[in-house]
């Protein structure tokens, strides 16, 4: 039997070339995680604002049609009444009706675009927003674990923070006290 105690130091000096070799994949695994969150980030950019441009559009094709249906009511009335005073056929009337309940079928139909377009913005916003006003962005059970784990120096006491005169009347973000 051998036994050994004492301090012991472990210096890499001919490995050098291993541990230059680890730093360059390290960096390789980097760049390709910085490319991926860019992606990431590119393609929430473009939900978001596909979504917004699809709320939007239903939005106005809803208020056309709109005034076409209210144009489509007024058009069978007057149909009707010219019916009824023997100077058009019934053809006419019930042409004008059949175009009311095209245009009252497709507004139903925008109408529901409108509430899934609505929806897909709030997904792609992150399922909606809160105003988080006299209230931290960690939980205490989060910031304590945080602290047992690493030193974060004063970057994680909660406490009031200075707001410029100009910005009062937000109180919707805070300003970071680095």
């Amino acid at each position: 039997m051998f036994w050994n105690a004492g301090p012991g130091f472990n210096w890499d000096i001919l490995n050098y070339g291993r541990i230059r070799n680890r730093v360059r994949v390290e960096d390789a695994r980097f760049q390709q995680l910085v490319v991926s969150y860019k992606n990431t980030v590119l393609n929430a950019q473009r939900e978001v604002e596909d979504a917004m441009v699809a709320f939007t559009r239903s939005k106005e094709e809803e208020q056309y049609l709109k005034e076409s249906v209210g144009a489509a009511e007024r058009s069978v009335e007057l149909s009707i009444l010219q019916y009824r005073e023997g100077l058009v056929d019934y053809q006419r009337v019930l042409d004008s009706q059949r175009f009311l309940a095209t245009q009252s079928d497709r507004l139903t139909s925008v109408s529901g675009e409108v509430s899934t377009n609505l929806v897909a913005t709030y997904k792609a916003l992150g399922g909606g927003w809160q105003i988080r006003e006299g209230e931290e962005f960690l939980s205490v059970e989060n910031r304590n674990e945080m602290i047992e784990r690493t030193s974060w120096g004063g970057l994680l006491d909660p406490k009031e923070v200075d707001v410029p005169a100009d910005e009062k009347d937000r109180r919707d973000w805070r300003w970071p006290d680095w």
